[in-house]
């Protein structure tokens, strides 16, 4: 053998060593112990560099039923470019701090469990009844704005009183069941509010509050809902299943802090703060056609909203994440663990 060819054995020979080195390393599995704070999208942004990789986690999890909860002390395995969440049981060990403290942490930061919305959603008409109607002003604009005077026809006289305060509506289109066609109820447009400042005989008159859009006559007046500025996450009591009906100003693709409405409500046991999870069923692809004709496979999760405002059969919520867009139609699903 020549000095050369030696030499070119040596490096090669060298190089499959380094490889094999590598590999070893690559393949070695890492241990992570879940802290208080940890997301699975903070996790997957720091072991995989990718923080839309968690609905992948939860995949490929079975054990983890929520992929939105994870609690101090369970074990996560990190290998291959990949993560693996280690069931965690009672006799589980944890941090000692943590051991009277046993709540779930939810996948969003601690500091995010928070949200806003706006006080100007509006809801879908189902069975709620107007209780009055605005009739008139003081002078002859068209558009009323705040701190005008008007006049109003209430339903029930008797139940009025001065300092009252009702919400200010106006009906828009007609929303439908995306599945069947079937008319659900029109969508009421929040406007404002007013409250009561006297009576006048048979006449109530009131002074325009807040104005979220243009107010004019003829306006429904509804039971008045105080804006709840900060919505704190509640899991929910029942395991309920519906779907996107409606989006807020009629968008199509709908993304993070988008307003939707779903056909679940109060009937349901659904209460401001419950967390929906946002999902569609997986299409088979051609070598699960191929191979299989029938396979029940996971729905591809989409995010997750937070229920702003609660009506007997529908509910607004605001979305909080999304790693793919969200349509009217997508299936819908109440947290409760």
């Amino acid at each position: 053998m020549t000095r050369i060819s030696f030499r070119w054995l040596s490096l090669l020979v060298l190089l499959l060593v380094l490889s094999g080195t590598s590999l070893a390393i690559a393949a070695e599995e890492q241990i992570y112990t879940i802290k208080k704070g940890d997301t699975l999208w903070g996790l997957s942004e720091k072991f995989i560099g990718d923080p839309y990789y968690w609905p992948n986690v939860w995949a490929k999890n079975p054990d983890i039923t929520n992929p939105h909860l994870i609690f101090p002390g369970q074990k996560v395995r990190i290998l291959d470019g990949r993560l693996e969440i280690i069931p965690a049981y009672p006799e589980a060990e944890k941090p000692a701090d943590e051991i009277a403290d046993n709540e779930p942490i939810a996948e969003e930061p601690e500091d995010a469990k928070i949200f806003k919305a706006t006080g100007a959603e509006g809801f879908i008409l189902t069975d709620e009844q107007p209780l009055g109607i605005l009739v008139d002003s003081v002078d002859n604009r068209i558009l009323l704005s705040k701190h005008d005077i008007v006049f109003l026809e209430m339903a029930d006289m008797s139940s009025v009183a001065v300092g009252d305060t009702y919400g200010i509506f106006q009906r828009s289109d007609m929303v439908r069941n995306p599945h069947t066609n079937k008319p659900i109820g029109p969508m009421m447009l929040n406007l404002g509010s007013l409250q009561v400042t006297e009576f006048l005989g048979e006449t109530v008159i009131a002074k325009i509050g807040d104005i979220f859009s243009e107010i004019t006559r003829g306006a429904e007046l509804f039971e008045y809902t105080p804006p709840q500025k900060e919505i704190t996450l509640q899991r929910g009591t029942s395991d309920q299943k519906g779907y996107v009906i409606a989006a807020r100003e009629g968008k199509g693709a709908l993304s993070t802090n988008d307003i939707i409405f779903v056909n679940l409500g109060s009937d349901d046991g659904v209460v401001n703060g419950n967390l929906f999870y946002i999902s569609r069923p997986r299409e088979a692809s051609a070598e699960i056609i191929k191979h299989a004709k029938e396979m029940q496979l996971p729905d591809v999760v989409l995010g997750a909203a937070i229920a702003i405002e609660t009506k007997t059969k529908t509910t607004s919520a605001l979305i909080i994440k999304t790693v793919e867009s969200i349509f009217i139609g997508d299936d819908v699903s109440v947290v409760t663990h």
